[in-house]
């Protein structure tokens, strides 16, 4: 049980480094007894442990499978913006987590 968890640790530690600093992270337990070890995200999504893809339900999203269900999320993460401006669609959501994080900037 040890074991999973510094691998989990081991593999959160690297994914952060590689993505770098403007990243938002969450993690939730997707256990499902009917596929042990694995992050059963929904029926037509279900994850090895240690397996990373992007989100196919979101634009711009990764998702990390660690042990026994623990699955956490590395989105694109909050930037500053002057107070007239907001972010409008992601510019490149074809490209792989984090490439496809970039995104239009709307100014009035």
């Amino acid at each position: 049980m040890a074991k999973g968890y510094f691998n989990l640790l081991a593999l959160m530690v690297l994914s952060s480094l590689l993505i770098g600093s403007q990243t938002a992270e969450w993690q939730i337990r997707y256990h499902n007894p009917n596929f042990p070890g694995k992050c059963t995200i929904s029926p037509g999504l279900v994850l090895n442990g240690g397996v990373s893809i992007k989100d196919p339900t979101h634009e711009c999203r990764q998702i990390v499978c660690g042990s026994d269900g623990m699955t956490l999320f590395h989105s694109c993460g909050v930037s500053d913006l002057p107070k007239s401006c907001r972010f409008g669609n992601y510019t490149h959501p074809e490209l792989p987590y984090p490439q496809c994080c970039s995104r239009q900037r709307l100014c009035f």
